[in-house]
């Protein structure tokens, strides 16, 4: 059974959010990572795609900042097929209508981009999409914004590095204020480690890649039964 979160008002323009948009799209990018919020890929997309994906974002971010409370459920990095493209931490382009209807954002969350490819969900969304088939959605992010990727194989992703993570950190701290962050659920050991110096209860869950899908959903049970 599915649920349908609270309706909020349409959330005035918020300049908090945009704030942080801005600094989103201010972050360096490089050869093996990409931003997103900013840039845009010729082959798969136009050169509004980066300002769709910031709308997304954004609209998303300003409907939690107007429940005045949530938890967070930070994962890794943005992988090619999902955050990438949609602009939305753990939901790929063909699950925005799902989470559009969850949150009851009408009009629903916008493609950004023009690919052909069949839509699909990596692993660890979709356990965590299954994870919360019954629970209220929390926001999501990850210990990365952007999407690292392998020197010139922009489509292959890659584990980000200490300093990368180091770097996104104020962002981190600044998301968890924005949107009055409790709590946080770290979905792998980059995440726990994103997340080390914040003073908020954390519990940290085993990656769903790799083997650790039965080890996520117990995990994952676990901390939504203490909401």
């Amino acid at each position: 059974m599915s649920l349908r979160e609270p309706t909020f008002p349409t959330a005035a323009p918020d300049a908090a959010v945009d704030a942080f948009l801005d600094a989103l799209a201010a972050l360096p990018g490089s050869p093996r990572l990409f931003n997103f919020y900013r840039d845009h890929d010729p082959a798969v997309e136009d050169a509004d795609a980066p300002s769709t994906r910031r709308r997304n974002l954004g609209r998303v971010l300003a409907w939690y900042r107007a429940r005045g409370g949530c938890d967070l459920w930070l994962g890794e990095a943005p992988a090619w097929s999902g955050t990438r493209q949609s602009g939305v931490p753990f939901v790929g382009e063909h699950a925005l209508p799902l989470l559009s209807s969850r949150l009851g954002l009408d009009p629903p969350l916008r493609r950004a981009t023009r690919t052909s490819e069949p839509a699909r969900a990596t692993q660890t969304a979709r356990e965590i999409w299954r994870a919360l088939e019954a629970a209220p959605v929390p926001l999501f992010w990850n210990a990365v914004p952007l999407h690292p990727h392998a020197p010139g194989e922009p489509r292959r992703n890659r584990t980000p590095g200490a300093s990368e993570i180091e770097s996104a950190r104020p962002l981190l701290e600044a998301l968890v204020e924005l949107a009055g962050v409790r709590r946080i659920l770290c979905v792998g050991r980059v995440a726990e480690r994103a997340a080390a110096r914040l003073d908020l209860p954390r519990v940290p869950v085993r990656h769903p890649a790799q083997g650790g899908a039965g080890a996520f959903r117990l995990g994952a049970a676990r901390f939504l039964d203490q909401t």
